[in-house]
């Protein structure tokens, strides 16, 4: 029996949750990690980092396995990988082993999203699906939030191993009933995986669909490592802090939702639109922030929000766009590539705007910010509304 939409909704999203426990969860326990392993900081950094840098390297290969191999087949394989990585990663005997099995396990686990994305896009019709994608999109900060409770607790109880086997639980758990929700939708392939990069990155708008991309990386980045120093730079006490921070995070949830119910409006046409109003929002949002550090805590907080609700609310409208610019058998990949480059743009942006923010100080850092999302805005609004190219398996 095939699993109705909103199941599969539950299930990616749940699956999502999972990665999430590791890759957003991990630095919770780092200091439990240091101690343990000895650690320096360059060494808890790299250690922190191997889970990341596993799935963010293999994004594209694990779009080319949905699209080769079907997400049910994909998410179970990579699930059992991931697993089995969180495992050796609970009895690893020395750093590198435990570098090495965290990096495993991202590698397996980068399925999970892909497929996610892929079979979201399979059954919803293009008046629900950048709903679809939000919901899952909000289930990254969900896991994270759940592993910085969950997380330390068993690591005081039984230590970093617990910690990795209740992550490696979870994600067979969750993985295998997504994985057996998803179904298969295997596409037969029309071209060498490196002939279908070269049409995913010729198709028309596809380059500023990137661009845009990386715009909003930039803007998300600088929101969530560096409001809490701002904050505490201008006076504000840990405890408000704290709260702005809360704030970004619950706003960041409801963004994803809100934003991809406003581009489903229309029939699917109004993603385009959806974008550039994204980016607006975080601009203005971007330009209040810095005026509001100047004001007190009661300012800073409403400030905060209007920022991280364009700001930290654009991912799923931008892998929606990349995924409809492609043909059916492409769809898959072409997210992996948009995935790709949040990636790697986020892993090569924050070194630099660090040093932005000590030479030139916080104003000139979340007004260049602002700037930044309105590049993202102006380059979204050069995109053409397309007619969604992913057929749902309801229509």
């Amino acid at each position: 029996m095939k699993a109705s939409p909103r199941g599969v909704l539950v299930a990616a999203a749940g699956a999502q949750a999972a990665v999430s426990l590791v890759g957003f969860g991990l630095p919770s326990i780092g200091p439990e990690l240091a101690e343990e392993f000895d650690l320096s900081l360059t060494a808890l950094g790299a250690v922190l980092t191997a889970n990341l840098l596993g799935g963010g390297l293999f994004l594209y290969a694990a779009g080319v396995a949905v699209d080769r191999f079907g997400s049910r087949t994909a998410t179970l394989v990579g699930t059992a990988v991931g697993a089995i990585g969180l495992v050796a990663a609970a009895f690893a005997p020395s750093t590198p082993w435990l570098f090495a099995m965290l990096f495993l396990a991202g590698v397996g686990t980068t399925t999970i999203p892909i497929a996610g994305i892929g079979a979201l896009f399979r059954v919803f019709p293009a008046s629900r699906r950048a709903w679809a994608l939000g919901i899952r999109q909000m289930a990254v900060p969900v896991g994270g939030v759940t592993a910085a409770v969950a997380l330390p607790a068993l690591a005081h109880a039984g230590g970093v191993r617990a910690s990795l086997l209740f992550s490696a639980g979870m994600l067979v758990l969750l993985g295998t009933i997504f994985g057996l929700a998803a179904g298969e939708a295997r596409l037969a392939p029309t071209l060498r995986p490196k002939a279908e990069l070269r049409r995913i990155l010729r198709l028309p708008g596809m380059w500023r669909v990137l661009a845009c991309a990386a715009c909003f990386i930039v803007v998300l980045q600088a929101i969530l490592v560096f409001s809490v120093p701002a904050a505490r730079d201008a006076g504000l006490s840990r405890f408000t802090a704290g709260a702005a921070f809360l704030a970004l995070q619950v706003t960041a949830g409801v963004a994803r939702v809100v934003w991809g119910r406003i581009a489903d409006l229309e029939e699917g046409s109004r993603r385009v639109k959806t974008l550039v109003e994204a980016g607006w929002v975080a601009a203005v949002g971007g330009v209040a922030f810095a005026l509001a550090l100047h004001a007190g805590p009661a300012a800073v907080i409403p400030a905060a929000i209007l920022f991280a609700f364009g700001g930290l609310g654009w991912n799923a409208l931008v892998y929606v766009q990349a995924g409809e610019l492609a043909p059916a058998q492409l769809a898959a990949q072409a997210v992996a590539v948009a995935a790709t480059v949040v990636f790697v743009v986020s892993a090569v942006v924050t070194p630099p705007m660090g040093a932005l923010a000590d030479a030139a100080g916080w104003d000139v850092f979340w007004l260049a910010t602002a700037g930044v999302a309105a590049c993202g805005a102006l380059v979204a609004g050069t995109l053409r509304t397309v007619t969604p190219a992913v057929v749902s398996e309801r229509t």
